[in-house]
């Protein structure tokens, strides 16, 4: 994946709005108070979510992220960090 290229930055962000979106209902069916609900665009990204999306999205994530030449498991633990109101550890 190229970061320079348009199209796979659009790939990239679509695909980390929909893992936030998940993380975010994830952690709020479990009962956990997080710093933001769930919004209208989340339920739109989710709308028609399956199995096979997510897991393409975490393959675009992971790409995406070894593109840059960082950590793409740091980064999801970071975000869901940040969605529980916390500051991610650097």
């Amino acid at each position: 994946m190229d970061p320079e290229r348009t199209e796979a930055q659009a790939e990239a962000l679509l695909a980390t709005r929909r893992i936030l979106a998940r993380l975010k209902l994830e952690l709020l069916e479990s009962g956990e108070d997080l710093a933001s609900e769930l919004t209208e665009e989340d339920r739109v990204l989710l709308a028609h979510d399956t199995r096979w999306r997510a897991e393409d999205d975490l393959r675009v994530f992971a790409e995406w992220h070894g593109a840059l030449g960082t950590d793409p498991e740091v980064a999801l633990r970071e975000m869901g960090e940040r969605l529980r109101g916390g500051s991610a550890p650097r």
